[in-house]
């Protein structure tokens, strides 16, 4: 994915509120959610050992909406991609969302 250039991914209506959708975008697998007119998108596979993290546990209360890997519970922050508890040390590939008309738009992150 180009940083500079949106693409978009799905329709609006196929991203329910606050459920994990996992889409593949120019063969990147992304982990979507949609919390009222703001959309997060990082990387859909756990950086410990690959797990899909559509399968994990997501809190979207508070100020800093998660992601938890079902194998092996790693934390993730859905703004940033930033590890908040491991085994993972390493962080998601975060990517930018956009909302135009009835599309997301996803981008990846400068």
């Amino acid at each position: 994915m180009d940083p500079s250039t949106w693409t978009s991914s799905i329709a609006l209506d196929q991203l329910p509120e606050g459920k994990g959708v996992r889409v593949t975008l120019e063969g990147t697998d992304l982990l979507l959610v949609r919390s009222g007119e703001h959309v997060m998108v990082v990387a859909n596979r756990c950086t410990h050992q690959g797990a899909p993290l559509h399968k994990g546990v997501l809190k979207l209360a508070g100020s800093m909406p998660t992601v938890q890997c079902p194998v092996h519970g790693s934390v993730f922050r859905l703004g940033d991609g930033g590890v908040l508890r491991g085994p993972a040390t390493e962080p998601l590939p975060a990517y930018d969302a956009r909302i135009d008309g009835d599309k997301v738009q996803i981008r990846l992150r400068a």
